[in-house]
């Protein structure tokens, strides 16, 4: 068998010794730790196992690949069927992993039920759901926000807008590189993380004189697109996640880590040195909301007041109402000297771009 990973997938390969197999004939079942593959009704042993990571099975997959191979038999070149398996897991964090398989000692540390002494703890045990093997379904899976909820609806290339998920952009630079940050509110990316992988989530386009960073599905929105100040180098550019403090106050969870996008930039020989500013030009999208949590207490309160008519008294009711119709959205701010440009799903920035190249 095969293996290969990037941060966010971990694929198996294995060619299958069987020359008449079809996809019924392959059971494969997954669990948060745990891989198992039949064969015909007979355990799979070469890709079976409990996995050194852990993964999330609703955006794992698997599929059965076919192709014709030549066979040479008592001197004759036979044309026959070959048959792979190939398992695609999705990470449930975004790192590498050493190995595949966990061959520790200890059990698993996913598939350690744990005690629970206290009823908080009890109502949080989630043992059964992380080491439950699930039936995997084959072929890639369809990955929307309708059918994370659990609808049957069709798959759709829109996920996410950066205003569900960024409060901060930032930049900086050296004598040979320059550096743009991208900070992401902590729960929704957990959100995010558990629909898509971040790596099939997040892209940027480095030309030698322009940068944009944006989102798969919403390429027309992106999360900032700049005209550089200088010429830079394109080839050499790299990007990672990182754990950043520069925006955890605006988490609503401000002791977890900030977690950022960090694309760092080299600069051509020819303009090396501080550039009195990175960019000419520079749009941007609009950020996470600042008083969410404001509109969000206000639109629960009436609605549970609508199924229960006695839970606000009629001086509250009013005052909810009057609250909700005055409400102003307040975004968090972006790069300073950005252009702030409203969602437009029809035209995007490509208008902009055109009146900024004119």
């Amino acid at each position: 068998m095969q293996w290969r990973q990037t941060m966010g997938i971990m694929t198996l390969q294995c060619d299958l010794e069987e020359s008449n197999i079809s996809q019924e004939d392959v059971s494969v079942k997954l669990s948060s730790c745990q891989l198992q593959v039949q064969v015909k009704g007979k355990p799979f042993a070469t890709m079976t196992g409990f996995l050194q990571g852990t993964v999330l099975p609703h955006t794992s997959w698997w599929m059965l690949h076919r192709q014709a191979a030549k066979r040479r038999s008592m001197g004759v070149d036979a044309v026959v069927e070959k048959f792979t398996i190939i398992v695609e897991l999705s990470k449930a964090k975004h790192r590498a992993w050493p190995k595949l398989w966990h061959t520790h000692e200890m059990k698993h540390k996913a598939a350690r039920a744990g005690y629970a002494w206290t009823m908080p703890m009890e109502e949080a045990q989630d043992f059964d759901e992380r080491t439950q093997l699930q039936d995997l379904s084959p072929g890639p899976p369809i990955r929307s926000r309708t059918h994370a909820l659990g609808d049957e609806g069709p798959k759709h290339s829109f996920l996410f807008a950066p205003d569900d998920m960024v409060i901060g952009l930032r930049t900086s630079q050296d004598n040979r590189s320059f550096t743009i940050e991208v900070h992401f509110e902590g729960e929704a990316l957990a959100v995010v993380q558990g629909i898509i992988p971040l790596e099939e989530l997040l892209a940027a386009d480095i030309f030698e004189d322009k940068v944009s960073i944006f989102l798969r599905g919403d390429e027309q929105n992106p999360v900032l697109w700049a005209a550089l100040n200088g010429r830079c180098l394109p080839k050499e550019s790299k990007w990672k996640l990182i754990t950043s403090d520069a925006f955890r106050s605006r988490q609503r969870n401000p002791a977890a880590p900030g977690i950022a996008l960090q694309i760092v930039v080299a600069k051509q020989k020819t303009n090396y040195g501080q550039w009195s500013k990175l960019f000419s030009s520079c749009l941007q999208h609009q950020l996470m909301l600042k008083n969410y949590d404001e509109l969000e207490e206000l639109v629960e309160s009436l609605k549970g007041d609508e199924d229960d008519s006695v839970r606000l008294s009629p001086a509250e009711r009013e005052d909810y109402q009057k609250r909700l119709s005055e409400w102003k959205e307040d975004r968090y701010e972006g790069l300073v000297g950005a252009q702030t440009l409203p969602r437009t799903v029809e035209l995007g920035f490509s208008m902009q771009r055109a009146q900024l190249a004119a």
